[in-house]
Formats: structure tokens, C-alpha cells, sequence
């Protein structure tokens, strides 16, 4: 945007107009990051993978508001932190987002539970793969590499060594995704998913402590 010959108060316009986007993008990060007050984040079944998009999200936003500044923009443009700053947010932090939604729903559409321990080492792999494959590549657009080049000089292999590196625990991280769906089907950890309010109110009498005062979150029992 601030390379096809606008003029100077232009600019200024748009660097204000695009940073003040910021404003409501952290308050809603603060919204999201306040859901987790007084709560015991490791030990959810969803809130690892929450936790974790608020984390990539941030990070690309914080890269977002850098590339608003029109002279840093000018020296990043179609460079490599063009190309972290975008995955950050549109790649890995949509992502996590959908696996949010699979591995929350995929024990009531399937009705059998996924094994706590390997959903678990599976984030912790692919959250690390992710942000070392991606965070390196900031550093070597602060460096000058220019994008959708398929060689480059000597000097960026440290970086991109890193990255590689990371893209292998991040194909590992999304091969156990699958393994983990594929051994919740095999395994036959049946879960009884009970919804009926009758049901509800007369466990709620009988157990009250399993529900925890949320209404929404389904009644289980392993068998």
C-alpha cells in the first residue's frame, strides 16, 4: 500500500487509520485472556489449544501493527516478516482454531474419548514446530531475504535451518493428530454423553460436584 506513490498526508492516513485497528483487536485479546481468570489452564480438555491460539494470534498482531509504520513497511515489504507476520495470524492461529473445534467435538459426534495424554504431548509438538518453524523467519526478513525465492545466500542458513527444523516437529505434530483420532477409534473409550435435563437435575442432586456449576458442559461417563 505504501509503494505505489501516494502522497505523504496519505500515508500518514493510513498508518494512523491501520494501527488504530489495534485498539479493538487488544481489547478483544484482553476479553479472551480474562475467560481464563481463576482457572486451571492444563488440565482442560480445549484450553491448552485456546491458550495457544491467543499466543500465535498476539504474536502476529504485535507483527501486524509494525508493518502498520510505513517506514518499516517500505524495508519489510515482500520480505520474509511479510510472510511470518500472515501465517502467524491467518495460518497457524486459524488452524489452531479449527483443531479447537475437532477435538471438542470429536468425542460426542464419535461418542469416544481421546486419550488425555496424547492430546497433550500433541499440542506441546506442534506448538513448538509451529513457532519454530515460523518465528525465524522474522529475523530473516529484518535481514532482507526477499519472498518466493527459491535459493538463497549462505548467510540466512542458521535461520532457515531453524525453520526447517521446526517443519519437521510440525509434520510430526500433525501426523499424532490423526494417530490420536485413529487410536480414540480403535480403543473403544465409549463415551455416554447424557443432555436430557431430567437427567442433568437428577445427577445434579445425587453428584453435584462433577458438574461444576456449568450447564453446557456435557455429563459424561466412562465406561
Amino acid at each position: 500500500m505504501f509503494r505505489v506513490g501516494i502522497d505523504i498526508d496519505t500515508r500518514l492516513y493510513f498508518t494512523a487509520a491501520t494501527i488504530i485497528i489495534a485498539v479493538p483487536t487488544g481489547i478483544k485479546v484482553f476479553r479472551w485472556v480474562a475467560t481464563f481468570s481463576g482457572r486451571t489452564i492444563l488440565n482442560k480438555r480445549v484450553q491448552l489449544w485456546v491458550a495457544g491460539f491467543l499466543f500465535l494470534f498476539t504474536i502476529g498482531g504485535l507483527t501486524g501493527i509494525i508493518l502498520a509504520n510505513r517506514t518499516l513497511d517500505l524495508l519489510y515489504h515482500d520480505t520474509y516478516y511479510v510472510v511470518a507476520h500472515f501465517h502467524y495470524v491467518l495460518r497457524i492461529g486459524a488452524v489452531f482454531t479449527i483443531i479447537v473445534g475437532v477435538i471438542t467435538w470429536w468425542p460426542i459426534l464419535r461418542g469416544v474419548n481421546i486419550n488425555s495424554l496424547l492430546r497433550e504431548i500433541q499440542f506441546f509438538t506442534l506448538f513448538m514446530g509451529v513457532n519454530l518453524t515460523f518465528f525465524p523467519i522474522h529475523f530473516l526478513g529484518i535481514q532482507g531475504i526477499p519472498r518466493r525465492y527459491r535459493d538463497y545466500s549462505r548467510r540466512y542458513s542458521y535461520w532457515h535451518a531453524l525453520s526447517s527444523l521446526g517443519r519437521i516437529i510440525r509434520i510430526v505434530g500433525t501426523l499424532m493428530l490423526f494417530f490420536i483420532f485413529w487410536e480414540a477409534l480403535v480403543s473403544k473409550r465409549i463415551l455416554i454423553s447424557l443432555n436430557w435435563k431430567s437427567v442433568y437435575q437428577d445427577i445434579k442432586q445425587k453428584w453435584p460436584t462433577i458438574l461444576h456449576g456449568n450447564l453446557e458442559r456435557p455429563i459424561v461417563k466412562m465406561l
